[in-house]
């Protein structure tokens, strides 16, 4: 079944992939366009991409990372260990050599999984991988949710709130702005971590989308 039947018959939308790639963009740009021009929020679209492509990069990275950790044998767990190895990844990251790693993870069973739950009332994404975070993640992610909400410019957040041992909260900030800049509630924004897993999920109400078309 197509997005668009799922979407017609109101079926819940799941993809599960392993990595980026451009065939998972376009999947990810059709289900976002078919999703909008059904409830009438075209001009969300792009913003809506962005912030779910954003949740699922940042379940890669997790993934990714938890391989890197166990290659290096390396606990993630343990606050001295996982500083030593989160600047060895980064290095890594930055350096474009993490191309094999969507291989690795699918090989290894760590995958990202998006689930849209969508009525005329509202869309709910939820994006979860199979890790759970590790100590301390939780505490960087609360600091960039809370301190996100004074920013309206994401380059503002970078330079004041940066931390440049690890991915500086940018990902957590920009989904932050993004709602705000468009009317909507932040505290539909979330982040978990319960059985094994680590899930981020965004409530969006459409009325106030609608209205401003």
């Amino acid at each position: 079944m197509s997005f668009l039947d799922k979407i017609k018959s109101g079926s819940e939308l799941t993809v599960t992939t392993y990595g980026p790639s451009r065939q998972n963009d376009e999947e990810l740009q059709t289900l976002v366009n078919e999703l909008s021009l059904h409830y009438g929020i075209e001009d969300f679209a792009p913003i809506l991409f962005t912030l779910v492509k954003d949740l699922i990069l940042n379940g890669y990275k997790a993934n990714f990372k938890r391989i890197f950790f166990l290659e290096k044998r390396l606990n993630i767990d343990s606050p001295g260990e996982y500083e030593i190895g989160i600047r060895q990844f980064k290095s890594l990251m930055q350096q474009g050599k993490t191309s094999t790693y969507d291989e690795k993870a699918k090989s290894q069973g760590f995958f990202v999984e998006l689930s849209v739950k969508h009525s005329s009332d509202e869309i709910f994404a939820q994006v979860s991988n199979n890790n759970p975070l590790a100590v301390g993640e939780m505490a960087k992610i609360k600091h960039s949710l809370f301190h996100s909400q004074n920013y309206n410019d994401i380059m503002e957040y970078y330079i004041e709130r940066g931390d440049n041992s690890e991915g500086e909260g940018i990902g957590i900030a920009l989904c932050v702005i993004l709602l705000k800049g468009e009317g909507l509630p932040t505290n539909g924004f979330q982040i978990k971590s319960q059985n094994g897993q680590t899930i981020a999920s965004l409530r969006i109400p459409l009325a106030p989308l609608r209205s401003q078309n």
